[in-house]
């Protein structure tokens, strides 16, 4: 499929092998001079979608290009509808469910057609496509594979709170093991969802991807790096953002914060990004958060009613572990290129 190559360091960085100058870090500015959405927007308190939007602008019009944003159906659109002054400058359309990866293609070949007619340069534009993990695990895929199939410059953003939560918190393809959702509940025969949560980057960079990344709002300069990276870095670009959702996690409006961090330090949730250089078919992936302490998933199921059922099934918490490790396994070359033993890192997280 590809060969791949481990980064070792561990850390953010603004460089990339794929561009010739590195992109802005918002750490530079006082403030950073852009904006997201601005008022009016529907969202819910303590959404970790409206953060994710509004740092993903912001890094967009950093590059100082016009935005244009595909916005599939979901929370995202739904929230943006009724007031579609929310979005600002932003040139958006609003499209059905399965359509992302399509009108995003669609808004690109009018962008060329605008080039050839001298109407504007393709320097002065970013094409972006905004969709939820239902909208792209799921309902999404196809048009979304078929976009990366195509090698389109663009940047695909995933706003992923791992669940339908728009039409009433159903499972999706990114629904963690033993979520209580209203497809997969929790009863006295079936506990929870009891499917594997798959992984978008990885299917993304099966399909050929130039350049894939995972980012959260909390750490905002590492999110809004890998958002200018995506949107100057030739070909196809994804980037999957986690999305604290107090509705459908039952969980309270005040504790994004604690949550994500939850999900970085019992690595739930892994802050990586990938590259890929097309000549040798390489990938060079790097990781960019290591947890100063390693805390077991029993730490990160504590704060969300969504998995009150599981919590009372120490196998179900331990398999829960062992699908984390797997996936930590993967960055054994870059932890033991840093002097961290596998073994003994893993032992910290039982």
């Amino acid at each position: 499929m590809y060969k791949s190559l481990f980064n070792r360091d561990i850390g953010s960085s603004p460089y990339s092998f794929l561009l010739p100058e590195p992109v802005q870090d918002v750490g530079d500015y006082g403030a950073v001079p852009t904006t997201g959405l601005m008022s009016g927007h529907q969202g819910c308190v303590g959404c970790g979608m409206v953060s994710g939007t509004n740092q993903v602008l912001r890094a967009l019009k950093l590059t100082g290009k016009h935005v244009v944003a595909s916005i599939g159906t979901g929370c995202n659109e739904v929230i943006t509808t009724q007031n579609t002054s929310c979005w600002g400058e932003v040139s958006v359309d609003h499209n059905n469910f399965p359509n992302t990866g399509a009108t995003l293609s669609g808004n690109i070949a009018a962008l060329r057609a605008l080039v050839q007619t001298g109407a504007l340069s393709a320097e002065s534009v970013v094409n972006v496509g905004i969709a939820g993990d239902g909208g792209t695990y799921d309902i999404g895929l196809q048009a979304l594979l078929s976009w990366i199939a195509r090698g389109e410059n663009g940047l695909y953003v995933c706003l992923n709170n791992q669940a339908y939560m728009n039409t009433g918190v159903q499972g999706s393809g990114a629904t963690p093991f033993g979520t209580n959702t209203s497809t997969t509940p929790f009863g006295k025969v079936i506990h929870g969802n009891q499917r594997t949560q798959q992984s978008l980057l990885e299917l993304a960079l099966a399909a050929g991807a130039s350049y894939v990344a995972a980012a959260c709002p909390l750490l905002h300069r590492d999110l809004m790096i890998k958002a200018q990276k995506a949107a100057a870095i030739e070909g196809p670009c994804v980037l999957e953002i986690y999305s604290v959702c107090p509705e459908g996690w039952k969980s309270d409006t005040d504790v994004f914060h604690e949550i994500t961090t939850l999900a970085l330090d019992t690595r739930s949730w892994i802050l990586c990004e990938g590259e890929r250089d097309r000549r040798s078919n390489t990938v060079l992936f790097t990781l960019n958060y290591l947890p100063k302490k390693f805390l077991p998933i029993s730490e990160y199921l504590k704060m969300q009613e969504r998995f009150a059922g599981m919590r009372s099934f120490p196998e179900m918490v331990q398999h829960a572990q062992e699908i984390i490790d797997a996936r930590w396994s993967f960055w054994r070359p870059v932890l033991e290129a840093n002097g961290i033993k596998f073994e003994e890192e893993q032992a910290l997280a039982t």
